[in-house]
């Protein structure tokens, strides 16, 4: 081949080659995408029912008033052996193919938590449509059904209004965390138990359905955020929420903000601490066949509010304070340590940091964590330290009063 024959195929190569880029392209209106999807058992058949949170395309087309009365999204379900054979069958009730590159949430019903959750993400590893990284909660008190059909104020996706309503307060709050398809992995397939964020629904689930139930300037229907679901061997056995949620959270290093009230000299909680910062480092040993966990915390906070007489502009004032906050952290995370060993569910990620640091002993443990978790001691050190009291110094109340 001479040289013009060879640039004549270059040349044809170049051209051709990006024809092959949409060869499996999909048109816009040809999809229902998919915000939200709920898993669920159904016992009778021990079958997987997987509800899908469509976003309704009519209600935010620009020619469609706002008046129309169109729900923003669409809930179908569908009934299979398999996961991914449910959501194959999900066509016989939509016109569109489900899209699944903008699923924000997985939710899980308490039954099917209950039951197992070890085999059912195994299709999120395998496919390429599903997402690893869409948050993750548990419906407590009811299946997840319930919770994908529900109407929220605000967002008019509920499935996204619940991924900000989980990362809200677990950034200001602290009883929860962000926990997406692929932490829920990691933890089922490392060491020791996991938690999972829990959703409850207040109110008549049917009511919040219908979109009356945001007619009003007060929902009577909504889901609130509640604590922690506590899974040990793949399977839904407590819930943690208040401070034994929080002190789990402490111990996961997991604390971005919260509040605490504490003691002042002349009154019960009566001083609002801020949490601005908080780390906490884990250390895991053996001693006398037994582990122990060394884990130190270090916290800072501002005083946002007082209900009792402090001095704020005497140090020994504030060092009270502080020695009150260390109190308050420490019987929180002790109540948390405990009741995961009541429990023999290493949900604070030791059997890991041990395993991590240390694998030979950890090969003589293996066999038995829970039992041997349940049998550790807690070495904790707290220090805590107030770093702003606002812009007053002096109580508003005077002493004695």
């Amino acid at each position: 081949m001479n040289g013009k024959g060879l640039l004549r195929l270059i040349a044809i190569a170049v051209l051709v080659l990006p024809l092959g880029g949409c060869w499996n392209s999909r048109e816009l209106n040809e999809l229902a995408v998919v915000s939200g999807i709920g898993m669920d058992l159904v016992p009778e058949t021990d079958e997987y029912r997987v509800t899908f949170q469509l976003v309704n395309p009519s209600s935010t087309s620009t020619s469609t008033s706002p008046g129309s009365g169109k729900p923003a999204v669409v809930v179908v379900s569908a009934t299979d052996k398999t996961m991914f054979g449910a959501l194959r069958r999900a066509s016989k009730h939509v016109t569109r193919q489900l899209f699944f590159a903008h699923t924000q949430l997985i939710v899980l019903g308490e039954p099917l938590a209950r039951d197992g959750i070890n085999d059912i993400f195994d299709i999120f590893e395998r496919s390429h449509e599903l997402r690893l990284n869409s948050e993750i909660l548990v419906a407590r008190g009811s299946d997840a059904a319930s919770v994908m059909k529900l109407l929220t104020p605000v967002e008019s996706l509920p499935a996204l209004g619940l991924v900000k309503k989980a990362q809200n307060t677990s950034s200001v709050w602290g009883e929860n965390r962000p926990i997406s398809v692929f932490d829920v992995i990691h933890g089922i397939t490392g060491e020791g138990d996991l938690t999972i964020n829990a959703v409850k629904i207040n109110g008549d689930a049917e009511e919040g359905k219908k979109k009356s139930n945001l007619e009003g300037s007060e929902t009577l229907t909504e889901t609130v955020m509640s604590g922690l679901g506590v899974f040990r061997q793949g399977k839904l056995i407590y819930w943690m929420k208040d401070s034994e949620a929080r002190g789990t959270e402490w111990l996961l290093n997991q604390i971005e903000e919260t509040v605490l009230d504490i003691d002042a000299d002349d009154k019960k909680e009566s001083v609002a601490v801020n949490i601005i910062y908080s780390r906490t480092e884990v250390k895991t040993t053996i001693e006398n066949g037994l582990p122990v966990f060394h884990v130190t915390i270090a916290e800072e906070g501002s005083v946002n509010e007082t209900d009792s007489f402090v001095d704020l502009s005497k140090r020994e004032d504030i060092m009270k304070l502080e020695q009150e906050l260390e109190k308050k952290t420490r019987a929180e995370v002790m109540q948390a340590f405990h009741k995961g060993q009541q429990l023999e569910s290493d949900i604070f990620n030791f059997g890991n940091e041990l395993k991590r640091t240390n694998p030979q002993e950890w090969a003589a443990l293996d066999g038995d964590w829970g039992r041997i978790f349940a049998e550790g001691k807690l070495d904790l050190k707290i220090k805590a330290y107030i770093r702003s009291t606002g812009m007053s110094l002096k109580p508003y109340i005077p002493e004695g009063k």
